[in-house]
Order: structure tokens, then sequence, then C-alpha cells
């Protein structure tokens, strides 16, 4: 305390020392430093991510379209099929060769008045996508979903979320036992690998920064 008390005092008689015109005159230096730094853009602050920047970090729809994008292999990212591969191993749990055929990848593929969030047909796997983020699941949802899709060529059934939880609307046992989980931060792991593995075409320099910006949004929303 006897310490205390002589700090106290020590800053107490430098405070009755210095005019007040020689703090206000700081002040001013310092908002005339801060100015010029914003001025000069060296004083950022806000989101780093373009979808933060537009709004759309959250939406459930603009996620599923730039996994679409991300699912073509003839798209700009340079990818190939290096996140359709590592999403199939996910959920087959087996181990898919390097060179793979992808025939088409629908976003809101509607069959029976129920909607599949993405659907990827490739040469010898069908793969459904049920996207999470904010949005419940509706009634019946996984179970009309497995129904709709469970006669496609090897079907596989994907529910992704923000944590990776199980599905509540795959109440059958067939349902339950066909869909696999995975997390938003489980994409973003598998993203992030095949972007460091691909070697993109000439001239797409541009696409892959998107991609990559796209990781900055997965990492500040999900983890």
């Amino acid at each position: 305390m006897r310490a205390m008390d002589r700090q106290w005092t020590e800053i107490s008689a430098r405070r009755a020392r210095a005019p007040l015109t020689e703090w206000n005159e700081a002040m001013s230096e310092m908002r005339c430093q801060h100015d010029r730094l914003v001025s000069a853009g060296r004083w950022v602050t806000g989101p780093l991510d373009f979808l933060d920047i537009i709004g759309l970090a959250r939406h459930e729809n603009t996620h599923s379209r730039m996994l679409k994008w991300l699912l073509t292999p003839t798209a700009r990212h340079g990818l190939g099929c290096g996140l359709v591969r590592r999403l199939v191993e996910h959920c087959s749990g087996g181990t898919v060769p390097a060179t793979m055929a992808v025939s088409r990848v629908v976003f809101s593929h509607w069959r029976n008045d129920r909607e599949a969030d993405l659907v990827v047909w490739g040469q010898n796997f069908t793969l459904i996508i049920e996207n999470k983020v904010d949005a419940s699941e509706q009634p019946d949802q996984c179970d009309d979903l497995y129904e709709n899709y469970n006669s496609e060529t090897a079907p596989l059934f994907l529910f992704l979320t923000p944590d990776g939880r199980p599905p509540l609307t795959a109440a059958t046992p067939a349902a339950q036992h066909a869909f696999r989980t995975l997390s938003w931060p489980g994409v973003r792991a598998m993203l992030e690998a095949a972007l460091n593995e691909s070697r993109p075409a000439t001239g797409v320099e541009d696409a892959v920064d998107v991609t990559w910006n796209y990781l900055r949004t997965l990492e500040e929303q999900f983890g």
C-alpha cells in the first residue's frame, strides 16, 4: 500500500506540473497523426473478406453457390476435382483416385417438392449436400432427401453445418446410416489443402485470390 501511495503521489505531482495547454497541444498532435494515418490508408478497420463486406457472410445460399463453383472441376479456381475428391472420401470412408470424373454440379435441385442444396453427379458416385448455416431443418427434410436420391448411382449424403452436428430430420434407420456429417471448419481445411496442392492454369490468378478470400470468410465466420 505504501508503494502504491508513492506511485500515485508521483503521478499526481506530474499531472499538477503539466500545464493544460501542453495536454491540449499533445492531444491535437495525436489527432493530426491519426488523420494522416487514416488518409494514407495505414489505419484500417472492418472486415477483410468480400462476403462480410457485402453482408452475405452468413447467407446460406451464398455459401451453397460458392460450393457449387468450388466443386465444378472446370471453374477458374484451378482446383480441378481437389475438393470433390476430399468430400467423396469423407462420405465414403475410402480412397478415391486422383483422377475422377464429374459430369454435373447443380445448385438448388428440386425433386418431389423437396430441394437439395447441391447435387454432384460423378462417373461412379452422386453426392447430395444439405447445407445449414443458421437456418433450422424443415420437417422430414433429410428423410425426404434420402428417399429422393437413394436410387442414384452410389449416393453419398452429406449434412454440412457450422459445428458438424447430425441431422435431426434423419429419423429412419436408412437415412441415419446414409448421412455423413461435416463442419464448415472441416470444409475450410479441405479447401485449403486442395488449394495448396493445385497448380492453376495460367491466367486464373484472380480466381485463386477469390478462393483465398473465401477461406478468410470461413475462418472468420466458423473458425
